[in-house]
């Protein structure tokens, strides 16, 4: 008499928001394939959906009710992951009601919420650290060193999904790196909710800089993205981070949210830095690593943001020549202090987003004429929008599209040729050893 064999679920997976969102799909898959899951890239194809859910502004949370209405449709067992599982899953229930729920702190219980009946949730206190999913999609993984942040802005929802910061230990991190290196990967990002704080609960210390030495002492030929840094806790080991951005396998490039160019609505934010220690470490990191690109966020018309407020926000990315900000508009974001603020008429958040908007382009832009007529050496990292394109990453991360096929994971030497406020345009000379 023979076992009966029983065929495990296809599951599809959709991923928005941040990057540690596509860190936990990538420690999802791993759990799913290591127990003999297959992962479908089509929803229609799959028994189950994983949706990893974003809700940091309230557009997107719009997208996410719209998203799940429409997958609803399909009549497939449903998870909803990410932070609107943790942070509002009444709107979940009211949306699909039967519904699984599976926080962000619970997704290595993603085989359990799978097998699991209608309607369960999987809430925990605190994330598991047991372990450390790697999946290369392409040349690329995105590894998350921990979540949670020790801040607490007005503005801010996420820390009502992650409220707690769980640092993930140096040596399981390294471990992480060493794998994904082994499955292929030329470009490792290195991301969590607030890099900066790295370690501060495990260690009792900023430890940032003892995990990326311990990274680069690994003798690989890889690429190293660091992930988004607070400017209150980077600039107390500046000089530290600029050493590490010097190794050739580091990006030059960092992203430090400023959120505003103001010190009355940062404080208004409760964001306990200043105006004065971002613009410090700026000007300390141009004259001392050439050619670095500089990321910033802006929130524009968050409460107490001024015409004057709003000028300052301006006058910072014009005269320290930022090069790429994430601007958005501020929107009322539930259980935040900010939320019971007096809010500024839509129409004047507007005007100002669509201002400072094309004030960053125009600068973007003007920097990025720079590099039109030059040589560089680039990376291939990632497939582009179309199918014949692919997406370049020189010395900085800046993108170069380049229309050359079978190319990912190569070096190449391009010839610059285009260039928008957003990328570069390019034509491959030849492949660099």
């Amino acid at each position: 008499m023979y076992a009966e064999i029983t065929m495990k679920p296809k599951v599809y997976f959709e991923t928005y928001g941040c990057a540690l969102n596509r860190a936990d799909e990538s420690v999802m898959k791993a759990i799913l394939k290591d127990k003999g899951y297959e992962i479908v890239d089509n929803p229609k194809e799959a028994d189950v959906i994983v949706i990893n859910t974003c809700i940091v502004r309230y557009d997107t949370e719009v997208r996410m009710i719209k998203r799940l209405k429409d997958l609803a449709k399909l009549g497939k067992k449903l998870i909803v992951a990410g932070c609107m599982a943790r942070a509002l899953p009444s709107h979940v229930r009211r949306v699909v009601r039967e519904a699984i729920l599976l926080a962000p702190q619970s997704i290595t219980r993603i085989h359990e919420a799978i097998e699991a009946p209608p309607a369960t949730m999987f809430i925990e206190d605190e994330k598991s650290l047991d372990y450390v999913g790697v999946v290369v999609e392409g040349v690329k993984a995105v590894i998350a060193v921990g979540e949670g942040c020790i801040d607490e802005c007005a503005f801010c929802i996420v820390r009502r999904a992650r409220p707690k910061l769980k640092s993930i230990p140096i040596e399981r991190v390294v471990k992480a790196v060493r794998e994904a290196i082994s499955k292929g990967a030329r470009e490792i990002e290195i991301t969590a909710q607030d890099l900066a704080v790295y370690g501060i609960d495990i260690y009792g210390k900023y430890a940032l800089i003892d995990l990326l030495n311990a990274i680069l002492e690994l003798e690989y030929d890889f690429k190293l993205r660091i992930g988004q840094l607070n400017p209150r806790h980077l600039i107390k080991y500046l000089d530290e981070i600029i050493e590490v951005l010097k190794d050739p396998r580091v990006y030059k490039h960092v992203h430090i949210p400023l959120q505003s160019g103001s010190n009355k609505v940062l404080a208004i934010m409760n964001r306990s830095s200043t105006v004065e220690e971002f613009i410090q470490i700026v000007r300390e990191l141009r004259s001392k690593i050439e050619g670095i690109h500089i990321a910033t966020d802006i929130i524009v018309g968050h409460p107490g943001e001024d015409e004057l407020s709003f000028l300052e926000s301006v006058k910072v990315i014009a005269e320290y020549d930022i090069d790429r900000v994430h601007i958005a508009r501020y929107s009322i974001r539930p259980f935040t202090p900010a939320a019971s603020m007096p809010q500024i008429p839509d129409n004047v958040k507007k005007l100002r987003s669509r201002y400072i908007e094309r004030v960053y382009q125009l600068i973007a832009l003007s920097k990025y004429l720079e590099y039109v007529n030059s040589y560089s050496v680039a990376i291939v990292t990632e497939r582009g929008t179309h199918s014949d394109s692919y997406i370049a990453r020189l010395f900085n991360y800046i993108p170069v599209v380049i229309k050359t096929p079978n190319v990912l994971g190569k070096s190449l030497l391009i010839h610059i040729k285009e260039a928008t406020f957003y990328d570069l345009r390019g034509e491959v000379i030849r492949e660099v050893e």
